[in-house]
């Protein structure tokens, strides 16, 4: 039987959000499953939040309901919290570390909450895998392939029903040149931080 999953991305603009769901989308079709995705967001090109819902398996409609997410991937700690209303009984986050302060909170004079924080609040509902996914893709030579780390790193934890290289040949389609390179490297750097971790997630049926 194949792995269904219903699956949560969310972020701010910028974060390459919708492009991360569409490479596991398209990397999901063609392995042969079945997937679609759905695009919710705000201020995309201001740095608001971007949410995109992806549903692998037999599955008709788009939004995955509150409480049906089996996996978040947060790009950003805030959405991360923002995310837990989506969250049920099994749900597994991964959670990149990248700060990106809303307009909101500089406006009401707050301080963005410590990460540790944010760690402990959402580990009391859900298990959380945190990355720090920027110092990664610097590390691959471009700052802005966070997405790829993150899609190593959930095929590393054994997230993704999906064969490695389908998600590299998605990645290498989706980018060129230097870029597609950096992006796969990006990718395979998500999944070594995954398997040092020492953890490999069950499979959800």
């Amino acid at each position: 039987m194949r792995v269904q999953h219903n699956i949560i991305i969310a972020g701010v603009g910028g974060q390459g959000v919708v492009t991360l769901g569409l490479m596991i989308s398209n990397a999901a079709i063609s392995s042969g499953q079945k997937a679609i995705m759905s695009e919710i967001h705000g201020l995309a090109q201001r740095g608001g939040t971007v949410s995109v819902d992806v549903r692998i398996g037999d599955y008709y409609a788009p939004i995955v309901p509150d409480g049906d997410a089996d996996i978040i991937i947060a790009l950003e700690p805030l959405e991360a919290l923002r995310s837990l209303k989506r969250a049920g009984p099994r749900t597994v986050m991964v959670m990149s570390t990248e700060k990106l302060p809303p307009v909101s909170l500089g406006i009401n004079k707050k301080q963005y909450p410590d990460i540790a924080d944010i760690c402990s609040s959402i580990e009391k509902q859900l298990k959380l895998h945190v990355i720090n996914a920027l110092d990664l893709a610097r590390e691959a030579g471009n700052y802005r392939a966070v997405n790829t780390v993150i899609a190593g790193f959930l095929l590393g934890l054994g997230l993704l029903d999906i064969p490695r290289e389908i998600i590299e040949n998605e990645i290498s389609r989706v980018f060129s040149g230097k870029g597609a390179q950096a992006n796969l490297t990006a990718f395979n750097l998500g999944y070594k931080a995954a398997e040092a971790e020492g953890i490999k997630e069950k499979a959800i049926p």
